[in-house]
């Protein structure tokens, strides 16, 4: 349920909504008799939150060109403005960018708004004060009307939007392209009791407003004006005797039950259209207010503080209890998984015992069984280097060698592990994780002339360089060299070889090399 105060100048009415159907409805009078029973009404009803709409005589609107600037420099301007013209009513001033010059400097135009008197109110006020009621805004009806503009089928062009709200006064707001850009109060004097001869009473009021938005260049001279009122079913006739269409007005008059229907409002008498703007307002939703300080609406404020914490907290007690359920369902389950799995367990159990019992100690042995495998199958690995794959090796390499000058006279062949880790070369294991490779001492002759050394040196380097480039060959040492007669002779190669050695005549041409060659299935 929704609360709305209406304040029109004099009296105030309280105004309950339940969606769109009006279900209550209290009106006070400004006397202290009428001011002790607005008191006692609200701390004997419900304390709800509260929203104040007004449409007092005593508001003023205009409209100003300021500099196109940035936000910061425009609150700045629209304050000076403000403090020029309403410096009594600081706190209860509206304003809105409803525009742009086309030409020239193109400048803002800024409506400004203000309540002159809003002393008016400040009785009301107190009292919702202190009877603590939330109040969410103040909001004003030339404003709040523009929503209505959308139901009549007027958002586009120059419209007047002419209504009743007490039976003493006549509301127009001047509305271009849907934005409000002026708005006034017109005091008539109708009987109370008799509202048929509104028609007569406002057009008079309604062509001194026409000719004052002229001369101000709200709208221009030759701009035709569409004028829509609001009446009811009494005043129909009234207003379309006294409101005659012609070039520069269009007149639509829209009856007030009918614009009620097309609302979906319920609950509500035709007499006057205060009711409409009131439903208007209440249904804003989380609007901005248009007038007042915020401290009187810190209450309000407060409130929907509390409400967010209260919702947070109902949701976080929520979630909770889901999760708890969540857990208490998967503890369940778990425990119900837990009884399977032990019911699973003792059947393989009792399987295990039917068919694989006296299998039992050959299982214990099954790792002894799998390391003697694999034991056995590295020695037939590593047992397949043999002299014979080295000599094979050799023999492909050596041939390549042109000539009849090159001899091998002895190999010494040995199956070794070679830990380049800590440098050391021992006698094969076949049964260790190291590789096992071949180590020879090759002793050989070259044929060469006793007087051409160099030619020994060059062929044994030639030798020493085909064995490096096979894949097979690890590494190759020259051990003893070919030397010259001289008794002091020394020959740095090409492969690297530095011999310094004391030479013969029977030594001439002899060699000795070191080869380390992988075995066949570790290339």
């Amino acid at each position: 349920m929704k609360r709305l105060f209406y304040f029109t100048g004099y009296r105030l009415s309280v105004l309950y909504w339940k969606g769109k159907e009006l279900v209550g409805s209290s009106s006070f009078e400004p006397t202290k008799a009428g001011l002790d029973n607005f008191r006692n009404y609200l701390l004997q009803t419900e304390n709800i939150a509260g929203m104040f709409l007004v449409d007092v005589i005593e508001e003023d609107f205009r409209n100003e060109k300021i500099p196109h600037v940035s936000s910061k420099d425009r609150r700045a301007i629209i304050g000076r403005l403000i403090d020029r013209y309403y410096r009594a009513s600081q706190d209860y001033c509206y304003n809105e960018v409803i525009g742009r010059e086309k030409t020239g400097r193109k400048d803002d135009i800024v409506l400004l708004g203000a309540m002159t008197n809003p002393q008016l109110m400040q009785p009301w006020l107190s009292i919702i004060d202190e009877c603590e009621v939330p109040l969410s805004g103040i909001w004003t009806l030339p404003i709040v009307s523009k929503k209505l503009l959308k139901i009549l089928k007027a958002t586009s062009g120059c419209v007047l939007l002419v209504s009743q709200q007490v039976n003493s006064n006549v509301r127009q707001t001047l509305f271009r392209d849907g934005k409000i850009v002026f708005s006034r109060q017109s005091i008539v004097n109708q009987d109370i009791n008799d509202i048929s001869n509104i028609g007569e009473l406002a057009e008079p009021e309604v062509n001194r407003t026409i000719e004052f938005i002229r001369a101000q260049n709200l709208v221009s001279r030759d701009e035709a004006i569409n004028l829509h009122i609001l009446g009811s079913a009494e005043q129909l006739g009234s207003l379309q005797r006294s409101f005659k269409q012609n070039d520069l007005q269009t007149v639509t008059i829209h009856s007030i039950s009918e614009v009620q229907e097309k609302l979906g409002l319920k609950g509500i008498g035709g007499k006057f259209s205060d009711v409409i703007f009131a439903w208007l307002c209440s249904n804003q939703g989380m609007a901005f207010s248009h007038y007042g300080p915020a401290q009187i609406f810190s209450r309000y404020r407060n409130k929907m503080v509390a409400t967010a914490l209260y919702v947070a907290s109902i949701a976080v007690v929520v979630t909770a209890i889901l999760v708890t359920e969540s857990n208490v369902s998967k503890a369940l389950e778990y425990e119900k998984s837990v009884t399977l799995l032990k019911r699973e367990e003792n059947n393989y159990k009792n399987l295990y015992s039917k068919k694989f019992k006296d299998f039992e100690d050959v299982f214990q042995n099954a790792g002894i069984m799998n390391a003697a495998v694999q034991l056995a199958n590295k020695i037939k690995v590593n047992s397949a280097t043999s002299p014979l794959d080295f000599l094979i090796k050799l023999s492909d390499i050596l041939i390549l060698e042109k000539g009849d000058e090159l001899h091998i006279d002895k190999i010494e062949w040995q199956a070794v592990n070679i830990n380049k880790k800590f440098a050391k070369t021992n006698s094969a294991n076949f049964t260790a994780n190291l590789p096992v490779k071949h180590a020879a001492i090759i002793t050989g002759r070259i044929d060469a002339s006793e007087h051409n050394y160099r030619e020994s040196i060059e062929h044994i380097e030639s030798i020493v360089n085909s064995l490096k480039a096979n894949v097979y060959i690890e590494d190759v040492v020259a051990i003893k060299m070919p030397v010259d007669l001289r008794s002091e002779s020394k020959f740095a190669t090409e492969s690297g070889v530095d011999i310094n050695q004391r030479a013969t005549k029977e030594s001439s041409g002899v060699f000795t090399l070191k080869v380390i060659m992988k075995a066949s299935n570790h290339v």
